[in-house]
């Protein structure tokens, strides 16, 4: 009988977590949080010393800080043509446009 209880517990808890996914996503800024910039045009072509650069100012896909995102900061270069992934000023190689690191910036209008 445990194992049905445990069984039940396991598929009333994974429905939730389906269930949820929608506004969670939402919530992460809508499509900007799905790219991941090693996945991008450039990124295989960087330096041990690009990435090391990249890793000193804690760069991640997804920001970690709400309203603080590499698409609203003041060194984001917007992608070209349609592109996933832009540019930053402080470090070399693709940017998702949901990232963060600790050289962001609020843009100036």
């Amino acid at each position: 009988m445990s194992d049905a209880v445990s069984r039940r517990r396991f598929l009333t808890a994974t429905a939730g977590a389906f269930a949820l996914s929608p506004v969670l996503a939402a919530c992460g800024g809508g499509d900007e949080g799905g790219v991941v910039a090693a996945n991008c045009e450039g990124y295989g072509a960087l330096t041990a010393a690009e990435l090391q650069q990249r890793a000193a100012l804690n760069y991640v896909d997804v920001t970690p800080i709400p309203g603080e995102m590499c698409s609203n900061c003041a060194f984001y270069e917007a992608p070209a043509g349609g592109a996933a992934c832009g540019g930053c000023q402080l470090f070399a190689g693709p940017v998702a446009p949901g990232g963060y690191c600790t050289g962001w910036a609020a843009a100036t209008a």
